[in-house]
C-alpha cells in the first residue's frame, strides 16, 4: 500500500471514533503515525511501503498492550493478555484492516476500562 493510502485510511479509520492520528515521521517509504486516547494511552502506526512492513500497537505507560505485525506478508498478534507473545495461529495469523484493529482495540479499551 501506498504511503498517501495508508495515511487516507487511517484518517478514515480514525474518523469512526472521532479521533484525527498525528503523523509523527514520514519518508518517502515509511510513515509513523499515532493516535492519541489520553495522557497515557495512545495507538502508534507504522508501514513501510516497499517492505510491506506494518506495526499497529496499542501502547500504555510506555508499554505494548497489544498489537498486530505483518513482516514479509506474514501477520501476527500480540495478544493483550500476553503481549509479548507472537501469536501467528488463526485469528492472529489473517490479515487486518486499520479499521478492524481500532475495532479490537476499543473492544480492549472498553472491556478492561481503560476508557
Amino acid at each position: 500500500m501506498r504511503i498517501v493510502d495508508f495515511i487516507d485510511s487511517l484518517e478514515s479509520a480514525a474518523s469512526k471514533y472521532s479521533l484525527k492520528p498525528r503523523v509523527l515521521i514520514k519518508t518517502e517509504n515509511a510513515v509513523k503515525a499515532r493516535i492519541e486516547i489520553s495522557d497515557s494511552i495512545y495507538i502508534q502506526f507504522y508501514h513501510h511501503q516497499l517492505s510491506g512492513t506494518s506495526n499497529y500497537v496499542l501502547v500504555g505507560w510506555n508499554n505494548r498492550l497489544y498489537g498486530r505485525d505483518c513482516i514479509g506478508g506474514n501477520w501476527h498478534r500480540h495478544p493483550f493478555e500476553n503481549p509479548q507473545a507472537h501469536d501467528r495461529t488463526g485469528d492472529g495469523a489473517e490479515d487486518i484492516t486499520l479499521d478492524e484493529f481500532l475495532d479490537e482495540v476499543f473492544e480492549i479499551l472498553l472491556r478492561e476500562k481503560l476508557i
